[in-house]
């Protein structure tokens, strides 16, 4: 299963829904303002000319704030401006992804990330959030190859995210090994990543090697403080450790 307990979905969920590019602000529709003079005087005649590239980025935007605060049918509406502006954009698409898992709209959901892929200006954001829809899916072969793609770009940063994310789904998928490679990847970029560390104590816990979880719960806090769910795994293991030590007396 994707996660042991409601608080730690949440931040999963946080993670995998992340679009970062976007500014999540109101703004207003406007033109790109060119200078021109008079002939024979100084005077200036300034002229407003149409900019589609930039009213679909304003569009996203407001599509995005209105999403943010429930109104659906402003959300579209401007999402779909934007696409009639620039049905190319990255941004554009991403956005629309983001609307049509909003409302549990797969089927456009997965169009609108195919378009995203398909932009000139595709970057490791559209790759690693799709990669997340397909392993919510079930998809995870194809996941793990987005996930991947996203890692590969040069211009990409989320290293760590992304690796968890790799991390996560395989568990999902069983691949408990492909899983651990995974998080310690996800470490190596981030040696304090929360979720990695917690992930790889329960990965031992589910396959009932409860020495090897106590090895990784103290890892944990070696970067980490006690919190709630650390402490609820250390009395699993502990428990574990307890059982293992009765059954080997008799």
């Amino acid at each position: 299963m994707e996660d042991l307990r409601q608080g730690k979905r949440q931040k999963q969920q946080q993670i995998f829904y992340k679009i970062s590019m976007f500014l999540f602000v109101a703004v207003t529709l406007v033109g790109c303002v060119t200078e021109r003079t008079y002939v024979g005087t100084d005077k200036p005649v300034s002229e407003t000319s149409f900019n589609g590239l930039a009213a679909a980025k304003q569009r996203v935007q407001l599509g995005l704030v209105y999403l943010r605060k429930g109104n659906i049918e402003q959300a579209k509406y401007n999402l779909d401006k934007a696409f009639m502006y620039a049905p190319e954009l990255e941004a554009v698409n991403l956005a629309l992804a983001y609307y049509y898992q909003f409302v549990g709209d797969r089927v456009h959901t997965e169009k609108a990330f195919r378009l995203a892929l398909k932009s000139n200006d595709v970057s490791g954001d559209s790759f690693n959030n799709f990669g997340v829809f397909l392993c919510q899916q079930g998809q995870f072969d194809e996941a793990e190859t987005q996930f991947l793609k996203a890692v590969s770009e040069s211009d990409y940063t989320e290293f760590a995210a992304t690796y968890e994310n790799l991390g996560i789904c395989s568990r999902k998928a069983g691949q408990f090994e492909k899983a651990r490679n995974y998080f310690n990847k996800a470490l190596k970029y981030n040696p304090r990543r929360k979720t990695s560390l917690l992930e790889l104590i329960e990965i031992e816990i589910e396959l009932g090697d409860f020495v090897a979880a106590q090895k990784q719960l103290l890892s944990y806090y070696k970067v980490l403080p006690r919190t709630t769910e650390s402490l609820a795994l250390g009395i699993k293991i502990e428990k574990g450790l307890g059982e293992a030590v009765a059954t080997s007396t008799f």
